[in-house]
């Protein structure tokens, strides 16, 4: 199982740019927030952050010239793609924070060739069942694109207590291990993106069928 791939140098471009919609001018986040880099993340144009921009760079690293074929779903409210990329792409919001949208019963197994989820896992009760749903929906050519919170931070995945809605489960370096992809004959890639606009380097990680 191929669990990594080159490392990304950190670097912080003399033209931030955005690579969703090619804005030049940054803001600050959320709550005044700034980068790590103590600049705007958030492109004034199209509103993405730095998650959303290392999703649609490594997305593109990977499988640029392999997209526009695909029937794709982009589920949760984060986007980290075009959705001008794929041939069909459908958008599924969850009605709160700890469930998957009710709509993906809608989809047969085996019939969507492009699976986007940023910053949902982390708030399921049962993340293992949602994972085994999603990979159930993918194509034997399908990609499942996941955007953890950070799990280069910490050797094991734990849950974390808190009041509903909030930050439930902080991912691990054992995330292989936990979805149990070995045994489920599911391939897993990392890859770490610098963010074309702050210069931070976060990781993305995708999964497939193994053929």
């Amino acid at each position: 199982m191929d669990e990594s791939l080159a490392v990304v140098p950190k670097a912080s471009p003399a033209m931030p740019i955005c690579n969703l919609c090619g804005g030049k001018e940054f803001a600050p986040g959320p709550g005044g927030r700034l980068g790590k880099d103590g600049l705007g993340p958030r492109c004034v144009a199209c509103g993405s952050l730095e998650r959303h921009r290392v999703s649609a760079q490594a997305l593109q690293a990977l499988h640029g010239a392999d997209l526009d074929w695909r029937h794709a779903l982009l589920v949760g409210p984060d986007r980290g793609a075009d959705p001008g990329w794929f041939r069909q792409c459908d958008a599924l919001q969850s009605p709160a924070p700890g469930s998957l949208p009710a709509a993906l019963s809608g989809y047969g197994a085996g019939s969507i060739d492009f699976i986007g989820v940023a910053h949902v896992m982390e708030f399921l009760a049962d993340d293992q069942d949602a994972f085994q749903r999603l990979m159930r929906l993918l194509s034997p050519r399908g990609i499942l694109q996941i955007c953890f919170s950070d799990p280069r931070m910490r050797p094991w995945t734990a849950i974390v207590p808190g009041p509903p809605g909030s930050l439930r489960r902080r991912y691990g370096r054992d995330l292989g291990r936990h979805f149990r992809c070995h045994e489920r004959r599911i391939d897993m890639k990392m890859r770490e993106s610098a963010d074309p606009g702050t210069g931070d380097v976060l990781p993305v990680h995708f999964f497939y069928h193994q053929r």
